[in-house]
């Protein structure tokens, strides 16, 4: 199931985020060598973590195996602060727009290697089924230039809103995903899910109409 934390509701989930920022500890500073997080505690820590932010989390059995996080593009994020030089031009703001970052799966689940491939599908799913309840119509993501292609075959109409870059040692590029009416579909006929992933929660107060 994949549960969404807000500043809201925070307070039912402090185990689950304790253990979301390890994950990300893990995957970012430990495995990729990562300095743009601030070590405290073993919890990899931004200065994006804060009330805006919306917290999509993987759980399995009360154990967090897979994390990403969702910014609105209307307050400081990391294209617009962090890596500018990603797009050409200013980067998207609207409410309709949301950056997904610090997308990482816990590389030890007991499941082996099949995993991630699932955990990362069910995210992507969810992913796609909050912006359609939310009125979330595009998602601005800094990935792996390869990444391009298996976002074209989910048919999320990737556009990529600048060149790649090398940045730390990795070539990314920055893109803007669109929905439409036919990608929750597309998505859920792609991946074999047809059921609802996302766990029930309380509209945020910050997409409140």
């Amino acid at each position: 199931m994949i549960h969404i934390v807000t500043s809201g509701n925070e307070s039912r989930y402090k185990d689950q985020m304790a253990q979301a920022y390890r994950l990300r500890d893990r995957v970012f500073l430990e495995l990729q060598g990562r300095d743009d997080l601030t070590e405290s505690d073993d919890l990899a820590l931004d200065e994006f973590d804060n009330k805006n932010a919306v917290h999509m989390l993987y759980v399995d059995e009360g154990d967090v195996f897979g994390y990403q996080r969702l910014l609105p593009t209307t307050s400081p994020h990391v294209l617009s602060d962090v890596l500018p030089e990603l797009c050409m031009g200013d980067s998207p703001v609207g409410a309709h727009i949301w950056e997904v970052s610090h997308h990482c799966i816990d590389p030890g689940h007991p499941w082996g290697r099949r995993s991630a491939s699932t955990i990362a599908t069910e995210l992507g799913l969810a992913l796609v089924e909050w912006g359609f309840e939310w009125g979330v119509t595009h998602f601005v993501i800094e990935i792996d230039a390869a990444g391009i292609l298996p976002l074209v075959q989910l048919h999320v109409h990737p556009m990529p809103l600048g060149l790649p870059r090398n940045i730390r040692g990795r070539d990314m590029i920055a893109v803007m995903v669109v929905l439409d009416n036919r990608t929750l579909r597309s998505v859920r006929r792609l991946s074999g899910y047809q059921k609802r992933l996302l766990a029930a929660a309380a509209r945020p107060a910050f997409l409140q109409a």
